[in-house]
């Protein structure tokens, strides 16, 4: 291999050679003509192998196009992530769906000294991404109670509203309301956490 690779360049130093001597002795002329023939030749060879075919230059454009338009649109797709981010923070854990209204009922309830006449079963449905939970109940307590455990209830750190709310003077006693609310949260429903939504 390397006998073969000392020859070429043996030959090549030779046409080198001997390329100086005549340009020497007789200027650029004897050049002129094989120079005339093999320019052409030698760009339609350049352009075929190294210049990007239109297929290669679609498909960069097209890249190129992507990725503009994605740093258009970064700041807007991060500002959603954290604000989709922060949503989540404020939902109550997925795996809590069934019991989560029971314990905030039934533990503000208690810290107001409030006892239930009754509670609703649990609503569920869903809406996209989402699965609203609901629950009912019945209390007959003071107004005073009533107010700090609704204001109590609806300052959650965990999204949490107050859908229904109706109170009535209760005949049985004076100075005592009996109320009527119905909480809300949103959850992530099954398909938004399996992947399947959006």
């Amino acid at each position: 291999m390397k006998g073969l690779i000392d020859k070429i360049k043996n030959s090549a130093l030779e046409m080198r050679d001997d390329i100086l001597v005549i340009y020497a002795e007789k200027g650029f002329v004897p050049f002129k003509k094989p120079l005339l023939f093999a320019a052409p030749a030698i760009l339609i060879l350049y352009s075929a192998v190294y210049s990007p075919s239109s297929d290669k230059f679609l498909e960069k454009q097209m890249e190129l196009d992507h990725l503009t338009a994605v740093s258009v649109h970064y700041v807007e797709y991060n500002d959603v992530l954290s604000s989709k981010s922060e949503l989540r923070r404020k939902m109550p854990l997925a795996k809590d769906k069934g019991e989560w209204l029971s314990y905030i009922l039934t533990s503000t309830s208690k810290e107001h000294d409030i006892t239930f006449d009754s509670l609703m079963a649990q609503e569920e449905q869903t809406s996209g991404p989402l699965l609203l939970v609901s629950r009912g109940a019945s209390v007959t307590s003071t107004y005073e109670k009533i107010g700090k455990w609704l204001a109590d209830v609806e300052n959650s750190k965990i999204f949490l509203k107050i859908t229904e709310l109706q109170i009535t003077r209760s005949p049985a006693a004076t100075g005592m309301v009996k109320v009527t609310i119905k909480l809300s949260t949103v959850f992530p429903s099954d398909k938004s956490r399996d992947g399947e939504g959006t």
